[in-house]
């Protein structure tokens, strides 16, 4: 889709190189000094997400007594991802620093458009995440060593996911199925320049059955079309510089509350994912999820904060 638009011929992209293949006989004098994690998220992350969120609008609140929970949750930014950014800072700094004697330093590679270069020595002596040094290369063309990270691509690379490059772009786990989202690649560099890199796995086998793809294909064609033309979808992405169109794909906020809310161009790619059945009936994602993730309509956070806040009363009562 990026060749058809013109933008590797008129220069704004580079196509990677394919990755040099570690083969069968490289032996044990193969090494290198970095390796990789793909971090993602099922379902399991939402309730996860609420909890934090509604103790973020209690915070906002004890700031300013006079916020009632709507105004509150408006004055968290972007209340998804700096949650998950938070989890994931948490979670590396926390099991790199027991490795500390091992690893050297690690680079995360955010889905939303930015790296942090983490320095292990400096973080694990700082009671703060302060030891990233914070860019945007790997999604902006304004430096010659940027270049655009593909989840999809990575996730292929583990053996654990299927890929149809050819049609949909959809990545399909043979459990999980369409319902997983990427959001960081982490690369780390050892001490050790001589830590060896694991053979790759056999490529996953497509999970899904050939007229559920063709089923898939024929939603994208029509999502394509759609929202080609449409200038609140992917019409207008078109004629943007990188960087407004980083804001757009990242920042961009849409009517979703209920599906009937949803803009009629962006309901196709919505049901896009609904038409592989494996690992629909237990992975799917809840309808106040589903519809977030691709509206970031805070009126979906407020219906959800509201009913977990009536949750958590009612065990009180009970108690």
């Amino acid at each position: 889709l990026i060749r058809d638009e013109g933008l590797v011929d008129c220069g704004t992209l580079e196509l990677l190189p394919e990755p040099h293949a570690i083969l069968d006989d490289a032996g044990d004098d193969y090494v290198a000094d970095c390796n990789s994690l793909l971090i993602g998220n099922t379902k399991e992350v939402w309730p996860l997400f609420l909890r934090w969120l509604a103790s973020k609008v209690e915070e906002k609140k004890m700031e300013k007594s006079n916020l009632n929970d709507e105004e509150a949750l408006e004055q968290i930014t972007s209340p998804f991802d700096t949650f998950v950014n938070e989890s994931i800072q948490r979670v590396l700094q926390h099991c790199c620093c027991k490795e500390k004697s091992v690893l050297k330093s690690y680079e995360i590679f955010w889905s939303s458009g930015k790296t942090q270069k983490v320095d292990i020595d400096t973080v694990c002596d700082s009671a703060n995440f302060d030891g990233a040094e914070n860019n945007n290369d790997h999604c902006y063309n304004d430096k010659e060593n940027s270049f655009l990270v593909s989840m999809q691509r990575v996730a292929t690379t583990t053996g654990k996911y299927w890929h149809d490059d050819g049609a949909t772009k959809l990545c399909v786990h043979p459990e999980y199925g369409t319902w997983t989202a990427f959001r960081a690649v982490v690369v780390f560099e050892t001490r050790d320049p001589r830590c060896s890199v694991p053979r790759s796995p056999p490529p996953c086998p497509c999970p899904a059955a050939s007229e559920e793809i063709e089923m898939a294909k024929t939603v994208f064609d029509y999502a394509l079309r759609m929202s080609s033309s449409d200038e609140q979808g992917y019409g207008a992405t078109l004629n943007k510089s990188w960087t407004e169109l980083c804001d757009y794909l990242h920042g961009s906020v849409c009517s979703g509350s209920t599906w009937e809310k949803v803009p009629d161009t962006m309901k196709p790619w919505i049901q896009l994912r609904d038409c592989i059945s494996v690992g629909r009936e237990d992975w799917k994602y809840s309808q106040p999820q589903l519809l977030y993730h691709y509206t970031r309509d805070h009126e979906i956070l407020n219906s959800e904060l509201k009913v977990l806040n009536s949750n958590s009363q009612s065990l009180r009562s009970a108690a």
